[in-house]
């Protein structure tokens, strides 16, 4: 272990300890937890990791459990988490280097701020915060929003290191955050009294008041600790100026903000303050200065709010470029903001009104599957950036809520409905009385999104509206729903998409990832399904003969029995034998890892049911609990290879695909007739053959020892999906089939 202790303190915090934890135990480190006085499972979860765990007794003072917890440790050299904190990157080699020759200073991290947006964390300002120091010299001081002081009164260096921290502290809801606020207010209060003179804590009292939306008392503190003769070089007073200067503009005081131009040139090195300035002159209706600020942010280095020199700016020009008539300067300047999204909202709706297009209005229905919640979620977002408007039906939970719901959805109906949503039948046949569908009574078509094979779903499609529209993943599918199901008038393919997971920084090099080969995926297999001859003949022939779909292999085997077999007789057999393709695709993903992990490749895999087979505790087969869609991603970024099974879409693609290439990492994937067609092997992703998994472990270790391949073919894949296959590409393609539709 290193002679380094990460000291942490905690009370109730069983939702955010563990990943905090786990991103701190690969370091070797020593691991401190102080508990407060949790009521809930915190110390449970932190005695997994830490190697104290230790009780105190909480006394309304920060610095006194965080001093508590650095006497605890065993080590001099200190590393200061929070719970809601966990490390995206840390150099431990740097850390050693720096406790060796940089004795009497601190080290600062790189801390990242995330906020939820859209459903999925994006990164909201960036900071500095000193976390890494020697204890014989330092200690912390303060009630609340403590700092580190030197014991012995003289000033110390701090040098900022090359780890980055992410940070999730600010992201609450509206009754957390006024709880929290305050919480602080009457802590900094009594901190006041005992330093009355200090400009740190009014600017934390400001803070306190913006916390709990009381901006004119923020306003007033922000401006008494401005009023003390502070130094403009210190980062809280710069970010004290930024925050009095975004409350003045909140309480209407604009032309009290323009003041600020005589400080501008002790405050300009900041791209932030630039950034305000542009705010505050567009405020005042200075146009021409406010787009001159704007652009010299655009100049700047990044700030500590993400986008103040690039998509915040360019939205800020467009902006003040649509209000004064220059529409094509603001259509160019949207554009320019990336995936931004009050951006692409203003472009979708400047692009309309110029075609003299009403926004659609959508309705979206929820599920309890976590998978399709997610998956429309990407396609409520993905409308939503196009200009749409959208309703969602949340998955209800009681007949009270689906009627609440309802009733919105009839008030939403009243200013148009021009499609609805569902996803895997949830809302699909949506009976009305004797009425039939209330899709077709409101004559609004209906697309029922399939992410598995239709023959699971043969009772609902029976009942299909007359609005409906089956969406199917596989080309394959949309012949099956085509043939057996004749109350379904129109079935269309739509391959599912991927979403790239939002960063601070460009995709992480290839040589420089952690995860050699990334699996996520669940063993799934039917062990008490009972296998007659017929499965078993199903089963051989796929085995042999692999590239047939299920349906095909098994009206093959039955008609070799009864050559006139009826297709209703044909569909409710193979519905009924529908988990040997489950249990088949099970068994291929086990023999796709064991081929691997038997040759001496380390696969890291996220998923459940692997206990039911003999790969746990194998050389090389690294087995995790599933992960959400967003901690996949971020696994996705970290991984070189990301392997792909196509659950036996033989004509289809599959998010999985997509997300990798995404993220920057190589998809290794067996393949589908429709990727043959999107994709040349060896150039945007790598394919392999059920036919011939002996062959998997070489090509895995091909791309493994050369990352300069690997790096050619993720970024050509990054280019090829982030062009045609992203979910804003679906959910565009729905749009255009609705059109077509009318």
């Amino acid at each position: 272990m290193h002679p380094i202790s990460v000291c942490i303190i905690a009370k109730n915090e069983e939702r955010r300890i563990e990943k905090c934890l786990a991103s701190v135990k690969p370091c070797g480190f020593e691991i401190i937890v102080v508990d407060t006085g949790s009521t809930d499972r915190t110390k449970e979860i932190a005695a997994r990791y830490a190697d104290k765990v230790l009780d105190f007794a909480w006394c309304d003072d920060f610095s006194a459990a965080r001093n508590y917890s650095l006497q605890a440790a065993s080590n001099n050299w200190i590393f200061m988490l929070d719970c809601d904190e966990w490390i995206e990157h840390i150099d431990v080699e740097e850390l050693n280097y720096f406790r060796k020759r940089h004795a009497d200073s601190v080290g600062a991290v790189t801390r990242k701020n995330l906020v939820t947006q859209d459903g999925r964390y994006v990164l909201n300002n960036t900071d500095n915060t000193e976390r890494f120091f020697n204890r014989k010299l330092y200690r912390y001081a303060g009630i609340i929003h403590e700092q580190l002081v030197p014991i012995r009164g003289r000033e110390f260096p701090c040098l900022l290191l090359h780890t980055e921290i992410l940070h999730t502290g600010y992201d609450m809801t509206p009754e957390e955050q006024i709880a929290k606020g305050r919480r602080n207010l009457t802590l900094l209060h009594r901190q006041l009294e005992q330093e009355p003179e200090n400009p740190y804590v009014y600017y934390q009292l400001g803070k306190g008041y913006e916390i709990v939306e009381d901006y004119q008392a923020a306003c007033d503190w922000y401006g008494k600790g401005l009023y003390f003769d502070v130094d403009p070089s210190l980062a809280y007073v710069q970010a004290m100026v930024v925050s009095y200067g975004n409350a003045l503009l909140r309480t209407g005081q604009a032309q009290t903000a323009l003041g600020f131009e005589q400080i501008y040139d002790e405050f300009a090195v900041s791209p932030d303050f630039v950034y305000l300035m542009g705010c505050i002159y567009e405020a005042n209706t200075l146009y021409p200065q406010a787009i001159e600020q704007y652009h010299r942010a655009l100049s700047m280095p990044e700030g500590k709010l993400h986008g103040v020199n690039s998509f915040l700016s360019r939205y800020r020009i467009a902006s003040v470029c649509e209000r004064c008539g220059d529409l094509d300067n603001a259509l160019a300047y949207y554009r320019m903001c990336g995936d931004f999204p009050p951006a692409a909202e203003r472009l979708t709706q400047l692009s309309q009104t110029a075609r003299g297009q009403t926004p659609l209005r959508i309705a979206l229905f929820g599920s309890d599957l976590y998978i399709l919640q997610y998956i429309m979620e990407q396609y409520e977002r993905a409308f939503r950036d196009m200009g749409c408007e959208t309703f969602v039906f949340p998955p209800a939970a009681t007949q009270e809520t689906f009627a609440a719901y309802a009733e919105k959805l009839f008030l939403f109906r009243e200013q148009g409905l021009d499609a609805v949503v569902t996803f895997n039948n949830r809302g699909f046949r949506m009976p009305f009385s004797d009425q039939g569908s209330l899709w077709d009574l409101w004559n609004v078509p209906c697309f029922n999104v399939l992410v598995d094979h239709p023959m699971y779903y043969y009772d609902t499609l029976d009942e299909c509206p007359g609005q409906g529209i089956v969406v199917c993943s596989d080309r394959n599918h949309v012949k099956y729903v085509e043939r057996f199901c004749p109350a379904v008038h129109r079935a269309l393919f739509l391959p599912t998409g991927g979403a790239e997971l939002p960063r601070a920084q460009g995709r992480k090099p290839i040589a420089e990832r952690s995860i050699d080969v990334l699996f996520i995926g669940s063993y799934k297999y039917h062990a008490d399904y009972a296998y007659d001859a017929l499965d078993e003949a199903v089963m051989d022939d796929l085995i042999l003969r692999p590239g047939r779909t299920y349906e095909a292999a098994l009206e093959a085997r039955l008609r070799l029995a009864q050559p006139d077999v009826s297709e209703d007789a044909l569909r409710r057999t193979i519905e009924a034998h529908r988990f040997v393709e489950t249990n088949l695709c099970a068994m291929y993903r086990a023999e796709i890892l064991r081929a691997l992990t038997q040759a001496g490749i380390r696969v890291t895999v996220y998923g459940e049911g692997w206990e039911h087979t003999d790969l746990p505790g194998q050389p090389g087969f690294d087995c995790h609990a599933p992960v959400s869609f967003e901690d996949g991603l971020a696994l996705m970024a970290d991984s070189r290879i990301v392997l792909n099974q196509m659950a036996w879409f033989k004509d289809g693609g599959s998010e999985r695909i997509f997300n990798a290439m995404l993220q920057g990492a190589v998809s290794l994937t067996d393949d589908s007739l429709w990727l043959r067609e999107q994709f040349t092997d060896g150039e945007e992703l790598v394919f392999y053959t059920l036919t011939a998994l002996e062959e998997l472990p070489r090509t895995a270790a091909a791309l493994l020892d050369d990352p300069g391949l690997m790096q050619r073919i993720a970024d050509n894949g990054y280019a090829a999906a982030a062009a045609c296959h992203t979910w804003a590409h679906r959910a565009a393609e729905l749009a255009q089939s609705l059109q077509n539709r009318s």
